[in-house]
């Protein structure tokens, strides 16, 4: 039997840490009230789409997006949330809480770049990812491979776990992470941008053929 079925990312509403402009992977904290509410319009929107099955990573702020986006659907009732490590955001090692513009201005740097901005319009983000690892004082960050075999892992459950064709499934996660997963399967978005809290991308899977419908919406 084809396996058919439409996969929704999400990214998780906007946090504190997102607030201050902080790196935030592993670590975790909690939803903006701006946050809550913009993750409750995301819900309003999906209000009719049915929704099979349900994941999220494995940290709070992206279970708590879940469960506002699903009371507003009018088909989750019986839905239970699979939490899945594999979805986790990418873990930047020691630079974690530390502000975004000092981190990616010491990896710019120690890569001959001046700032940011050139940073990502030279190398690619598979690059960029193996970077953060290497400037990282105790090499804890991930990078590229280590993150991509865990996503790849759990997009794999997915799949396996299809029971019908033509299933909508809802995976509530991370920017990092959609990021990587758009660049992985499309060349005609623009994935260095960023990835607005709570926004809507939404992919086809079709017989081991993933292929981007829209992106950041």
């Amino acid at each position: 039997m084809d396996t058919k079925f439409n996969l929704y990312l999400i990214r998780h509403g906007e946090t504190y840490l997102n607030r201050y402009k902080k790196m935030q992977g592993w670590a975790d904290s909690p939803l903006t009230e701006e946050g809550k509410a913009i993750a409750i319009e995301t819900g309003m929107k999906l209000a009719d789409v049915p929704f099979a099955r349900v994941y999220t990573s494995d940290s709070g702020r992206t279970v708590e997006t879940a469960e506002m986006i699903l009371q507003q659907n009018h088909y989750s009732k019986n839905l239970s949330i699979n939490r899945r490590k594999a979805f986790r955001e990418s873990f930047f090692g020691s630079f974690e809480g530390e502000y975004s513009e000092v981190t990616f201005r010491k990896v710019a740097q120690d890569n001959g770049c001046s700032n940011s901005s050139e940073l990502f319009q030279k190398h690619t983000l598979e690059e960029v990812m193996n970077f953060i690892k290497q400037s990282d004082p105790f090499r804890h960050a991930e990078n590229y491979h280590e993150l991509w075999e865990r996503i790849d892992k759990g997009l794999n459950e997915i799949v396996s776990s299809n029971e019908h064709n033509h299933e909508n499934i809802l995976l509530v996660t991370h920017g990092v992470i959609i990021r990587h997963i758009i660049s992985k399967f499309s060349t005609e978005f623009e994935n260095t941008m960023e990835i607005k809290n709570s926004s809507v991308s939404v992919i086809e899977y079709f017989n081991n053929n993933y292929k981007v419908i829209s992106f950041n919406q």
